[in-house]
């Protein structure tokens, strides 16, 4: 796995293309128009409602009680990409 920085999108007909920039190159990734760009953003309780797509990571405690240090909900219809 690599991390890399969008450096730039460039919208064409047959979808998006990324050109990544990371340490030692950069590369231009095709990405088809059906598929969701997402980012992560700090959200506030009114996301959580009925129907919201809900990405939780939990962590199982000796106890059997669970505990987690974030929710990601969806916005606007779109799903946590996890």
């Amino acid at each position: 796995m690599t991390n890399a920085t969008v450096a730039e999108v460039v919208s064409e007909a047959q979808g998006r293309l990324l050109k990544l920039k990371y340490k030692g190159g950069e590369k231009e990734i095709d990405v088809p128009p059906n598929v969701p760009i997402v980012t992560l953003a700090p959200g506030d309780p009114s996301l959580l409602k009925p129907g919201t797509a809900v990405f939780i990571p939990a962590l199982k405690k000796p106890d059997g009680t669970f505990v987690a240090d974030f929710v990601a909900a969806g916005k606007d219809g779109m799903k946590p990409p996890m």
